[in-house]
């Protein structure tokens, strides 16, 4: 098994790792949301057709560091240790930035109960952050 950072959460996948992480399509999907359909990777009905399949297929497997760009993200993978980071590309995050829309996230308050950014919809916030290091 290996293990795969995206966005906030990590998970274990199967994956063959040599000098390149190859994935299952099956694996892919579940991860991304992206599915190997013939005309390239596909999400809805948005497609990102493969220009080069022997870089990012082999053998039925969906080599990730390739495949990345593909899906807009952005891919760090370390197949010796058995670990890869997924990031949304540099693009996307401008334009979340750009929109000054922060993204949903739930912590616990002071006193122990989840509390969700969403809860405060239609009202100004303000997000204090800190940290020891």
């Amino acid at each position: 098994m290996a293990t795969v950072i995206y966005d906030t959460e990590h998970v274990d996948v199967k994956a063959e790792l040599s000098s390149r992480w190859l994935m299952t399509p099956e694996a892919v999907e579940s991860l991304t949301g992206w599915k190997l359909k013939p005309e390239g990777f596909c999400r809805g009905d948005v497609c990102s057709p493969i220009f080069n399949p022997d870089k990012v297929l082999s053998y039925g497997m969906v080599d990730l560091q390739e495949a990345a760009p593909l899906l807009g993200l952005l891919a760090v993978t370390d197949p010796s240790r058995g670990v890869a980071a997924l990031t949304a590309s540099a693009h996307e995050r401008a334009d979340d930035m750009a929109s000054l829309k922060a993204p949903d996230f739930t912590l616990e308050s002071l006193s122990g109960d989840p509390v969700s950014l969403h809860d405060f919809n239609r009202r100004k916030v303000l997000l204090l952050a800190w940290s020891s290091w």
